[in-house]
């Protein structure tokens, strides 16, 4: 081979290289702008108040890149209600939503008070049957199915999701959102090491 052609050939291998490589965007995921308009596209009635008949919680992990992305309070909460009230989180460093009672609906039976990724169940149902992950992306305002997470889809990125530290092969929309699950949502690069629990509070079942 002509010593060129060989250069030029080495330079594009490289380049190949060099693109596969290339560290994914992190994204801007914040709470949607109309939780309840997101809520009813979930597929929930939102209500003027907390309900804890049925009262159960996961915990939810996403990272991209190895490196985690936050999962915002006020999913499924409408933050600027009468009837809301915001305090700072304990460590002072984000927000917590908690409802008293609204003169309108304003909250979702699945929904988030803070950024620590534990998403709440609460229901006036009693032994309601779980809420999916996929209903909670929708809340978001993300897309999650068995081909796309938000933006990101598996032809161009891998994308795993696992339950209690187990990879799950099914659509990962439909992950029933049972008690005391740990669900980490891994896209591109996994973290050092895939959380398999969560330390749940004695006061959530």
């Amino acid at each position: 081979m002509h010593r060129s052609t060989a250069l030029v050939i080495l330079s594009l291998s490289f380049g190949v290289v060099a693109c596969g490589s290339t560290p994914l965007a992190q994204p801007r995921w914040p709470a949607p702008s109309d939780p309840m308009g997101q809520a009813q596209e979930a597929g929930f009635d939102p209500t003027t108040r907390e309900f804890l008949v049925t009262h159960t919680h996961a915990h939810l992990d996403v990272f991209v890149d190895g490196k985690p992305v936050q999962v915002p309070a006020g999913i499924g909460i409408d933050t600027k209600a009468q009837g809301v009230k915001e305090e700072p989180t304990a460590d002072g460093t984000g927000k917590d939503y908690q409802v008293t009672e609204c003169p309108n609906p304003c909250l979702s039976e699945l929904h988030t008070h803070d950024p620590d990724g534990i998403l709440h169940s609460e229901s006036q149902v009693p032994s309601q049957k779980p809420a999916r992950l996929g209903q909670f992306f929708t809340e978001w305002g993300l897309r999650m199915d068995d081909q796309c997470i938000g933006e990101f889809c598996s032809s161009s990125t891998p994308l795993a999701v696992y339950v209690n530290g187990q990879k799950v092969g099914s659509n990962p929309a439909d992950i029933e959102l049972k008690t005391h699950l740990e669900i980490a949502v891994v896209i591109g690069k996994p973290p050092d090491q895939v959380p398999s629990s969560w330390e749940f509070r004695d006061n959530q079942p």
